[in-house]
């Protein structure tokens, strides 16, 4: 069937509208290639209708004069585009967005919002904005409460064990603020608010189902008080149940434990109360001369590490029974510091120049004259409480000069050293005479000269370990 001449002018108005249709058509795709949709957002600025060009501009403005200001809960820190090391490529960013935009499907987009928002990404220096942050929340922390978990304590009113609940902090959390931060940064946002999801919280919550086990543990800790004596009878001390209560601790499964560094320092400080050895000490001789004399190797030390032990292990067990306190070194009874705790002893009275040795109970056993050392280059005898360390019968003694030299090379008949193996008793046959001030001229390099028939009753009535008093 032929067209008639009315379908022809039809087809003709429609084929011209479909062009006009598709001319639009193509014009608007070309246009939101490089524009932007009507009712298009950054922030709170519009980018309706406007260009690529317009876009960049923006971006580059906005990022030259870029300040991140972040603040909340007495927080307060600005961070400037050059700290933050901030690069942009403005343009391609720009682009990216009008090309993101469906731009096919403009006639219908046109009808909605558009929030270009998040099509700005920055580039920035991470190390140095974290070390700015970093260094910025360290000092507030500083002056603000941390959040503290809930544990178990001891109550003193109560004398007894409770749970203590948590508390809330201040405290920021860097590496969640951080985040927070490198998002806003990316996007040239201006702002970053810090708000309590950016805070330190507790972990550990009094609710938490693991307390009543904890809880009847820890009470089993305190259920007594432990004695502490020295040499089996002195009373020396007292584990309270407030002290105990003071070493408790728990571990991350909330178990109670001692906190073993504390009761470590509380061993060292009492054993620096309980010790002897080189404190200063005072008697008085039999024959009634006031003596106070200081240092030596004598005397009473507590082993710090076997009484913190012991203590721990008497309070995880529950075992409340005395610790008679482990020593290193021993004496022969135990007054305190400051007092005499040796019971035989050799008395060497360097400015008297004579020895007497007393029994336990002060009588005197036997005394003589001795030359002791020279009192100048360094080659006094040295003063303190020292234990006979040794005895040898003969031996050969031998001295070195401070350079590695051999100075002297001596046999004696009787060698019963009490300071280390370099000075003590022996007998001097060279020497003409003892006692008076012949040590002032011919006096030994420290060593206490005896005649050879005080050295050898020394040598055969004194036990090793006999208390050495050399003093002036």
């Amino acid at each position: 069937m032929a067209i008639t001449a009315k379908q022809k002018k039809t087809l003709t108005i429609v084929g011209i509208v479909l062009a006009i249709l598709v001319a639009i058509y193509g014009a608007g795709v070309f246009f939101f290639s490089n524009h932007f949709f009507p009712n298009t957002i950054i922030g709170q600025n519009s980018l309706s209708l406007k260009s690529t060009d317009d876009f960049a501009q923006y971006i580059k403005d906005k990022a030259d004069n870029y300040v991140l200001s972040i603040e909340g809960k007495g927080f307060s820190l600005k961070i400037t585009k050059d700290e933050a090391g901030i690069a942009i490529d403005e343009n391609k960013i720009a682009v990216d967005a009008c090309l993101h935009q469906n731009y096919w499907a403009w006639p219908v987009e046109i009808l909605f919002d558009h929030d270009a928002s998040d099509v700005i990404t920055t580039m920035y220096d991470q190390e140095a904005l974290t070390r700015i942050l970093q260094q910025a929340v360290a000092a507030y922390n500083e002056t603000v409460p941390a959040s503290v978990n809930a544990t178990i304590v001891y109550d003193p009113d109560t004398g007894s064990c409770i749970v203590q609940d948590e508390v809330y902090g201040s405290q920021i959390d860097g590496a969640v603020l951080l985040a927070q931060v490198e998002e806003c940064i990316k996007s040239l946002i201006e702002t970053c608010e810090v708000t309590d999801e950016d805070l330190i919280k507790p972990t550990i919550l009094a609710s938490d189902e693991r307390f009543p086990a904890a809880l009847e543990k820890a009470q089993g800790f305190i259920g007594g008080t432990i004695a502490l004596t020295l040499n089996g009878s002195v009373q020396a001390g007292t584990v309270t149940k407030d002290l105990i209560g003071s070493w408790l601790t728990l571990d991350e499964a909330l178990m109670p434990g001692i906190n073993a560094e504390k009761v470590q320092a509380w061993a060292d400080s009492l054993a620096a109360q309980l010790n002897t050895v080189g404190t200063k000490r005072s008697y008085t001789r039999a024959d009634g001369k006031a003596v106070t004399v200081s240092g030596g190797s004598f005397g009473w030390s507590v082993d710090t590490n076997d009484l913190a032990q012991d203590i721990i292990d008497h309070i995880t067990s529950a075992n409340f029974a005395a610790i008679d306190i482990p020593v290193s070194q021993s004496a022969n009874v135990y007054n305190g510091q400051g007092k005499r705790d040796w019971g035989a002893y050799v008395d060497i009275d360097l400015s008297e120049q004579h020895a007497r040795y007393y029994d336990a109970s002060d009588n005197l056993l036997y005394e003589c004259n001795f030359v002791s050392g020279l009192p100048r280059d360094g080659r006094a005898t040295p003063e303190g409480v020292y234990f006979l360390n040794d005895k040898q019968s003969p031996s050969t003694l031998v001295g070195y000069k401070p350079n590695g030299e051999k100075d002297y090379e001596t046999h004696v008949s009787y060698w019963m050293p009490f300071i280390r193996n370099s000075i003590g008793f022996h007998d001097a046959t060279w020497q003409s005479s003892f006692g008076g001030d012949r040590y002032k001229s011919h006096g030994s390099h420290g060593c206490v000269n005896l005649s050879l028939a005080d050295a050898k009753w020394f040598y055969e009535n004194l036990p090793k370990g006999t208390c050495m008093i050399t003093h002036s």
